[in-house]
């Protein structure tokens, strides 16, 4: 890989002759991104009682509802289209080209 995250890494390739990024969801992650958001909850619900001041409820509950979407690359890809639609007419601003034919739920593929 190019480049990692949390979620995915991101891989340099050759596709249909042209150069495209791929970045790949993590293996698994969907799968225990639930089990990590519960421990996070209890984590903080624990430190709440012992600490009152220790107020992080908000960021299990602003992540909770929003992490589904955050792991759907179809819903991202659908982003960039929308992002570039908004930025075509700003020059400094390149917005990757999405290769739907070559993306899933878990694989964005886009120009380089």
């Amino acid at each position: 890989p190019i480049a990692s995250a949390s979620l995915a890494q991101v891989h340099r390739a050759v596709w249909k002759g042209r150069d495209v990024a791929v970045k790949v969801q993590h293996r698994g992650l969907r799968e225990t991104s639930v089990g990590d958001l519960a421990l996070c909850g209890a984590a903080v619900g624990v430190f709440g009682k012992l600490f009152p001041a220790f107020r992080m409820q908000w960021v299990v509950d602003e992540i909770a509802p929003h992490l589904p979407r955050e792991l759907d690359f179809v819903a991202e890809a659908a982003n960039c289209r929308r992002c570039a639609k908004t930025f075509e007419r700003w020059p400094d601003v390149v917005v990757p080209e999405v290769f739907d034919e070559a993306t899933s739920a878990r694989v964005l593929t886009m120009s380089w």
